[in-house]
């Protein structure tokens, strides 16, 4: 993956996104207004807005990948896509993406929305940042950074329990337990 370029701002970019948007059928507005049929003025003012608020975003590309960065409160929104329309596959890729276009040490989500709250238009991808780089979501994980370059396969997990909990007093009274039991049993 090569490093992100900015594109610049061009003006042509919110007329190619005003005539998509009002090129869609019906439907696809009676989703956004609550299962009624907007007015024609009513689109209007709802795609103008949009075009609007599009205005004050940045946008990268490199080989694979469009990164649109939109800075609202209260996190920094990134939408990515891949050029050719495919799923983004790697997890890795995201979290480059996060690491080049934002820093390293910002923390990221990706939600799994309510089916209620669902938009599934394009093979997209968003994650949400938190705009200080000190700042660590109340969850995941608090260990220190481990890294596989080749990372377990589910088949080399299947073979492995995974490794219990130890509490170190609890093990050596069960070590003295065993030691008891074996005294008892040489008899």
């Amino acid at each position: 993956m090569n490093t992100f370029v900015q594109i610049p701002r061009d003006a042509s970019r919110a007329m190619v996104q005003r005539n998509t948007l009002l090129a869609q059928p019906s439907s696809f507005f009676r989703e956004l207004f609550n299962g009624r049929t907007p007015s024609l003025p009513e689109r209007l003012a709802w795609i103008e807005q949009q075009v609007q608020q599009s205005l004050s975003w940045d946008f990268y590309k490199n080989d694979i990948y469009l990164v649109i960065i939109e800075k609202s409160d209260p996190l920094i929104h990134l939408i990515i896509r891949r050029h050719d329309g495919e799923p983004c596959k790697d997890w890795k890729d995201c979290q480059k993406i996060k690491s080049q276009l934002i820093g390293p040490e910002y923390e990221a989500v990706e939600l799994f929305p309510a089916e209620s709250r669902l938009i599934d238009t394009a093979n997209e991808y968003h994650l949400w940042v938190h705009p200080n780089s000190g700042y660590r979501f109340p969850f995941g994980f608090s260990s220190n950074r481990v890294v596989m370059e080749n990372p377990l396969s589910a088949g080399d997990l299947s073979n492995h329990a995974p490794a219990p909990a130890v509490n170190p007093l609890e093990s050596a009274g069960r070590r003295q337990n065993q030691e008891a039991c074996s005294l008892a049993s040489s008899r």
